[in-house]
């Protein structure tokens, strides 16, 4: 995957969370991403954050994170594993009858 192609994934996570994260650190992560090209530091801090702030995640922005992530090779970090723990927790699976 070419670099700029990581950086669009990256682009699209960090913008499905545009109107959850408090726009100073929106601002933040998007500098990180856009001006600086530390795709990885934004993504790493977006995921701290969601957990910091203690933050609602939905599938899409779920998915765009984790598509970023495993582009980037952190598909199995340690922030990715937490926030799926994360996530599944917000969002439990309906028990099967």
């Amino acid at each position: 995957m070419t670099k700029d192609a990581i950086r669009a994934l990256c682009a699209v996570a960090l913008e499905s969370f545009k109107d959850v994260l408090p726009p100073r650190l929106f601002r933040d992560a998007h500098d990180w991403v856009h001006r600086y090209g530390e795709w990885g530091l934004a993504m790493e801090h977006v995921i701290d954050w969601i957990g910091d702030l203690d933050l609602p995640v939905d599938q899409a922005q779920f998915d765009a994170i984790e598509r970023a992530m495993a582009a980037m090779g952190w598909a199995e970090s340690s922030r990715m594993r937490w926030l799926r723990e994360y996530f599944a927790a917000q969002n439990p699976r309906p028990k099967a009858r």
